[in-house]
């Protein structure tokens, strides 16, 4: 009986010493529940992007990179730069005009970067001289077809003139206006109204580009847009020397078309009235011309001098 108590009592005292060592720890372990989930700290989003502001163009006296024209821009327009030129062209799914790219005009007030917004683009092709007489083939009855061609080979779609094109020899500039896409199409842009203004050695360009609808406004601002462009003294065309400055393989039909005149004209006193001479297309041979001239005139005299000399002898 005894031995019975003795080990009772140390089988309860081992369970006293063993309890604490499966215990969670000194403290108050709380309630018997789950600890909650751990979220990470809430972040600030950021902030939402900033449309980009409207470029600001320019007005008054702009001169167009090298090339030494220059635009007076008046209040009513803007001026704005090559790369808003190329950009305006890019979402209107056109073709950049050939030649520098100088800016964009506008008129002021108008968003260039909201679709339905028409403008001009500015440009410079430094092709020589074009002949103003080789105008006559714009009349031409197949020029259309001839247009057409042209483009598919550029890779442009042309749709017919919206304006037949039209040449004036006081100034001199051709102007005509091109469908570009049929009306309503994706990008609102199916009205291209050109014009090429000529100078001594090349032709400048006002691309404007909008909508059919907007053709009665566009060939409205064309007589301000092309009284805005200026050539320097010595560049306008009437200064052309034949002597010394070379002739355009573009035709006035070939300002259109885009396509190079195959063969060299000449150009005709009689039909421009500012001095040229017959033989522009020639100017570079005029040296070797003249030094043959001048050879065969004195191999000329002196034959005829030994001829004299014979004469004289044979008669003493």
């Amino acid at each position: 009986m005894r031995k019975n108590l003795m080990r009772a009592a140390l089988a309860a005292l081992a369970l006293v010493m063993v309890a604490p060592a499966y215990a969670d720890g000194p403290g108050n372990p709380g309630p018997n529940e789950a600890a909650p989930p751990v979220r990470p700290a809430p972040t600030t989003p950021p902030p939402a992007a900033q449309p980009t502001a409207a470029p600001q163009g320019q007005t008054g006296i702009v001169p167009l990179g090298n090339s030494g024209l220059s635009l007076n821009v008046p209040a009513n327009y803007r001026f704005y730069s090559a790369a808003e030129a190329r950009a305006f062209v890019q979402r209107a799914n056109q073709q950049t005009p050939s030649g520098e790219i100088y800016g964009l005009l506008a008129r002021n007030g108008d968003d260039i970067r909201a679709p339905a917004t028409w403008a001009t683009v500015v440009s410079y092709d430094a092709i020589g001289y074009v002949q103003p007489q080789t105008a006559s083939g714009l009349t031409d009855a197949n020029f259309e077809t001839t247009v057409r061609d042209a483009r598919q080979t550029q890779n442009r779609r042309f749709e017919g003139f919206a304006t037949t094109p039209s040449f004036n020899a006081e100034a001199p500039y051709v102007v005509w206006a091109e469908r570009v896409a049929a009306p309503g199409g994706a990008s609102g842009k199916d009205l291209r109204y050109e014009q090429k203004i000529m100078g001594r050695q090349g032709v400048a360009g006002m691309t404007s580009i909008g909508s059919a609808d907007q053709q009665p406004a566009i060939a409205a601002a064309a007589t301000t847009l092309r009284s805005m462009l200026s050539f320097p003294e010595g560049k306008r065309h009437a200064d052309f020397q034949a002597a010394s400055d070379t002739v355009s393989e573009y035709s006035v039909p070939g300002l259109v078309t885009g396509v190079p005149t195959p063969r060299t004209q000449l150009v005709n006193v009689a039909d421009t009235g500012t001095g040229q001479t017959a033989f522009g297309g020639l100017s570079g041979y005029f040296p070797w011309i003249a030094l043959g001239v001048v050879i065969l005139a004195g191999g000329g005299y002196l034959l005829m001098r030994r001829r004299e000399d014979d004469e004289e002898y044979d008669e003493a």
